[in-house]
């Protein structure tokens, strides 16, 4: 498995890539509010890009703390040293993390 995570002020993510045989996988985002009131949050926009992958979304926090969206297949995967941005955007406001697997960069 790897995993790459990341945070801003109001926001954490984890993205975790779990390999089930030489060829196919499963990915898994999960987009945590740091917030107090989840509830009070509304839809959130998100976004995610990397050199080997990208997606994005749109859901409503109600109550709850995370996003949570994954998929399986046989493409391309990101590299354990490189990063995936992720942009989270709701109510007007927009931050930015940088995720990464702590891997050293060459």
């Amino acid at each position: 498995m790897i995993q790459f995570t990341g945070e801003s002020k109001t926001w954490s993510a984890n993205y975790t890539i779990t390999k089930l045989n030489r060829e196919d996988h499963i990915s898994r985002i999960q987009i945590r509010y740091k917030g107090k009131d989840p509830a009070n949050v509304g839809r959130v926009k998100y976004k995610y890009t990397s050199t080997a992958m990208n997606g994005s979304g749109e859901q409503k926090l109600s109550g709850n703390r995370d996003i949570v969206t994954g998929s399986g297949g046989n493409g391309a995967l990101p590299l354990e040293d490189s990063t995936i941005q992720v942009t989270v955007e709701w109510k007007g406001h927009k931050e930015e993390m940088e995720l990464s697997t702590g891997a050293s960069r060459k």
